[in-house]
């Protein structure tokens, strides 16, 4: 035996590439098949589901349960069980667990009714399903097709529709460029969509208190029918009246445009100081805080000076009111004669600056550049004036005098003046001086 696979050992080698070759496709043949090896795969995760319908659905022609265009398994049975399509699904174990409050949607891949499903797996709160457990028929959606809808319609409907549709594609004619970025712009409106109802679903509390307290309202107006009566009435009436004045309503809707642009201008001009308002206000945050202990001390001042007011200021305004009227055209008579207090006030300041104007001031004393005032000088004079009149006798204050002349000026004098016997004392000194 050996000898022999020796000898054709080539052959046995072309054999063995073709037996595996053989197997590589019989494997690749079943996988694009969607069948299952028992040794080489394990067991997929049977989930049931209970259809309204399942037209289109068909095991074995590729039909896949997806979860967000992922795909996770594959639809192994479609049967008919108490009157609702009984579905069975087989899932990749990696993709389980699945969760009881999972929703299951049948939509069409193409529009030649090539059919998938799509799952929601649900939440851990609802608890898990079990292998071969069931949704149920609360849980899923058949597909819609378009002419259940159109039989659901009359025929002026369906009219109606026809025109719309039309129309809808004479205006869409060559707009395909803004359309595609209208529904681009969408994206943006889903995201923020999205955003509020998350809000939403956090605010559950309080839209559940919203509902009771709506519920208790209906109540209460259950019991007033007659008031709402009146009210229908009353809104009936007016209503009335204001079809009445359609033309002004006219009128008005026609300046609403004009109305609206002018108060964009005004909202566009007003946002610089809605800018500066906001800061303004933070700012004013602890002045408004500190207004009720304010408020409470102006309420305990005004207690406690109503008595002054009523007893002593309120008699003094009364008494005074005879005077005061009389006083008033004295007043102005006496306002027209004087000069203005303001004005003399203003010049007698001129002149206490021109007084007190030194230039250079800020120098030191007897440095170059500095210049005293009128004011120094005049205390100057005050003090040198005391020094001339501090010596005195009996008779009085010696005023000192200061003389200059020359010795002809001097003889004129005491020979012709008339007071010469006055200073005849002066005659030794003149001649010792004067020879």
């Amino acid at each position: 035996m050996t000898q022999a696979i020796r000898k054709n050992l080539r052959n046995v080698i072309a054999i063995a590439v073709l037996v595996v070759i053989a197997l590589a496709t019989s494997y690749y043949i079943v996988k694009q098949q969607r069948l299952r090896i028992p040794i080489l795969e394990a067991h997929p995760f049977t989930l049931h589901a209970k259809f309204q319908t399942a037209q289109a659905v068909v095991p074995g022609q590729g039909q896949s349960i997806d979860v967000a265009g992922v795909k996770i398994g594959d639809v192994q049975s479609v049967e008919l069980k108490n009157g609702v399509a009984d579905v069975s699904f087989g899932i990749d174990p990696k993709y389980v667990p699945i969760y009881r409050n999972a929703t299951i949607l049948l939509r069409p891949r193409t529009g030649l009714d090539d059919m998938f499903f799509q799952l929601d797996p649900g939440t851990k709160s609802a608890g898990e399903v079990p292998d071969g457990g069931t949704i149920p028929l609360a849980n899923t959606a058949p597909d819609v097709n378009l002419d259940e809808i159109l039989s659901a319609l009359d025929g002026d409907t369906r009219a109606y529709l026809r025109i719309l549709l039309v129309s809808g594609g004479q205006g869409l004619d060559g707009q395909s460029q803004n359309l595609g970025k209208l529904l681009g712009g969408l994206g943006p409106i889903n995201r923020d969509l999205d955003r509020l109802n998350g809000l939403v679903a956090q605010r559950r509390q309080a839209l559940a208190s919203l509902i009771h307290n709506l519920s208790v309202l209906t109540k209460d107006v259950g019991r007033h029918s007659s008031d709402v009566t009146t009210l229908v009435r009353a809104s009936n009436s007016a209503l009335g009246a204001i079809a009445q004045q359609s033309p002004d309503l006219e009128r008005t809707v026609a300046e609403l445009p004009g109305v609206l642009n002018d108060t964009r201008s005004a909202l566009t001009a007003a946002t610089p100081f809605a800018r500066q308002l906001g800061p303004t206000f933070n700012s004013l945050r602890p002045f408004a805080r500190k207004l009720p202990e304010l408020n409470s001390s102006l309420t305990k001042l005004s207690t406690s000076a109503t008595p002054t007011v009523r007893n002593r200021i309120r008699p003094f305004v009364r008494a005074a009111q005879p005077v005061i009227e009389p006083l008033r055209g004295a007043a102005r008579e006496f306002s027209a004669a004087t000069p203005r207090l303001t004005v003399v006030g203003k010049e007698i300041n001129r002149l206490g600056n021109m007084a007190a104007y030194n230039p250079g001031g800020a120098n030191p004393p007897g440095t170059p550049g500095r210049d005293e005032g009128y004011l120094y000088w005049a205390a100057w004079l005050g003090h040198v004036g005391a020094l001339t009149f501090d010596s005195q006798d009996a008779n009085g204050a010696y005023r000192r005098i200061y003389i200059t002349a020359s010795c002809a000026n001097l003889k004129s004098t005491v020979s012709v003046n008339p007071l010469a016997p006055l200073i005849t004392g002066l005659a030794p000194v003149i001649g010792t001086v004067c020879p």
